[in-house]
């Protein structure tokens, strides 16, 4: 949902969906590459990297399609740690030009379009656990934190189609446990940004420091809480975003 684009390259691919253009920035696939399991084999990373890539796309999709229906003309990049939808660059036209605030979106239209991201990939992994239950496979939830569901395919021994279930529990561990993850009130994150929102709605003024003090205080306490956990790609995420949240806060509120 951020608005600063990565430069374009000569490796950028390019397409429409549903009439939304989509730009991919090589550094994309290049990340999805290190997040997977470098020692599993090709496949495997294959798997990982399409896995990610359509549940990305299908996140940044549902944040398209909302801001369409808001009458606004919405674009999407794939980059780096993720991606984001945002208006055309028409729409950021300056003086004498009604369009911007014509589609310029109201604080209640603006978490809609922020909750259907995450919403979009929920769907998807209720899509996937409805089609294993239509073949005949199970579904059920688990108490194990953070995998809380179980599944099995009415395909046999999971050792002999290993592929095919790693690529459903992919599938639901990126858009079930990466959706929540992203709705935590942590800037950029798309919960961060609801809770910017719900805070200049409740405090104009003061409201934007709020909002970046519970983003600094949420960022670091997952820091550290997956630092315990010995996550530390997540440890060192969370605390990225905490350190970036506490040094755009306004001088005021630091002290």
């Amino acid at each position: 949902m951020l608005g600063l684009d990565p430069a374009p390259t000569q490796f950028d691919l390019r397409f429409q969906l549903f009439g939304i253009p989509v730009r991919i920035h090589p550094w994309f696939w290049i990340v999805a590459v290190l997040l997977g399991n470098l020692r599993g084999t090709p496949v495997e990373l294959l798997i990982w990297v399409a896995v990610v890539f359509v549940s990305i796309l299908v996140h940044e999709l549902g944040h398209a399609l909302a801001m369409r229906r808001y009458g606004q003309r919405p674009r999407i990049v794939l980059y780096a740690f993720g991606g984001y939808a945002t208006a055309q660059p028409e729409y950021y036209s300056w003086a004498g030009s009604t369009t911007a605030s014509a589609t310029r979106l109201s604080a209640q239209q603006q978490i809609h379009v922020l909750l259907a991201g995450p919403g979009a990939g929920f769907l998807l992994a209720c899509v996937v656990l409805v089609a294993i239950k239509l073949c005949g496979g199970d579904v059920g939830f688990a108490r194990d934190f953070p995998i809380f569901w179980r599944f099995r395919l009415p395909v046999g021994n999971p050792r002999d189609y290993w592929l095919l279930y790693m690529t459903v529990f992919q599938l639901l561990y990126v858009n079930v446990w990466w959706g929540l993850i992203n709705l935590l009130p942590v800037w950029p994150l798309d919960g961060g940004q609801i809770a910017r929102v719900v805070c200049l709605l409740v405090d104009p003024w003061r409201g934007l420091g709020v909002s970046l003090i519970i983003s600094t205080c949420v960022g670091a306490g997952i820091a550290v809480w997956a630092l315990l956990q010995q996550e530390i790609f997540l440890a060192v995420l969370f605390g990225m975003l905490a350190w970036s949240s506490y040094q755009m806060m306004v001088p005021g509120m630091r002290g």
